[in-house]
């Protein structure tokens, strides 16, 4: 039973936090035979300062606690675009989302709060069985998805109304952690709840090899253990985040790095004896 306050809006369109689940997305529409819109949204909203929809102040903070790998960073784009895009009036969403996905989870909690009580449709990929589809089971995010398997798995046909009671939760959930203002966010209990800046520091010691390796090698090895081997997996941390852990833990001496930098490739990381796994 839909929505009873639904209303007929003069176009859809369809959201996705990122753009490679966007054109995910897109691909898997277009081999449908449907030409709607999808905009990918912006902002990493498991990471960084969330009490303001200061730009300015989310860059200062990412500039001071994150670490980005590519030398000749791309011109700042417009963050907020595709947010207002997705948001205006006269157009209805469709969100697509797998709230096992930090980073999903957490778009779709501020979109819900951005909507401001309007409704919109989704299409939730949560504890859908892929098993048939993908090497993958179960699968925790559409980043996982190729286009070919969102269509053979009939995900679409999951879409409904994403009712008043969620919407509200939803809302109120983001404001909540808001409010907290936290570092990181993780998934607990499937809920999206507010961590510590230091929340993967252990992960990446227990990680370290003793013998020296280049630290981009740690960074992949790490994020492979928290999408596959943490329960639950889809944390939303990025390299951004761990490359700039690894060179704290390295000043605290709870890692060995070596190497002039700037890049991942030009540093090298061990584990000291003194900090080995029990």
């Amino acid at each position: 039973m839909g929505d009873p306050d639904m209303t007929d809006a003069a176009e859809t369109i369809h959201v996705a936090w990122g753009v490679s689940r966007a054109e995910s997305v897109r691909e898997a529409l277009r081999l449908q035979g449907c030409a709607e819109r999808v905009i990918a949204l912006s902002h990493a909203l498991t990471v960084g300062p969330i009490a303001s929809l200061d730009g300015q102040a989310r860059r200062a903070w990412l500039a001071a606690n994150t670490r980005d790998d590519d030398e000749d960073r791309p011109d700042q784009v417009d963050l907020e675009a595709p947010w207002a895009e997705a948001t205006a009036a006269g157009i209805h969403p469709v969100f697509w989302v797998c709230r096992t996905d930090a980073a999903e989870h957490a778009c779709l909690l501020a979109f819900a709060a951005r909507m401001a009580g309007r409704p919109f449709d989704i299409v939730d990929a949560t504890g859908f069985d892929f098993t048939d589809f993908s090497q993958v089971s179960p699968i925790w995010s559409l980043g996982q998805l190729r286009p070919g398997e969102i269509v053979a798995s009939g995900l679409g046909r999951r879409r409904r109304p994403f009712a008043r009671a969620e919407r509200d939760a939803a809302a109120a959930a983001w404001a909540q952690l808001r409010r907290e203002n936290a570092p990181l966010r993780i998934l607990r209990d499937g809920r999206l709840v507010s961590a510590p800046l230091t929340q993967f520091d252990a992960v990446l010691v227990r990680q370290a090899a003793p013998d020296r390796e280049p630290l981009i090698a740690l960074v992949a090895r790490t994020l492979r253990h928290l999408d596959a081997a943490l329960d639950p997996p889809g944390q939303g941390c990025s390299h951004e985040l761990l490359f700039a852990r690894i060179l704290a833990l390295g000043r605290a001496g709870k890692l060995e790095v070596t190497g002039p930098g700037p890049g991942m490739r030009a540093y090298a990381v061990r584990r000291p004896a003194a900090h080995a796994p029990a």
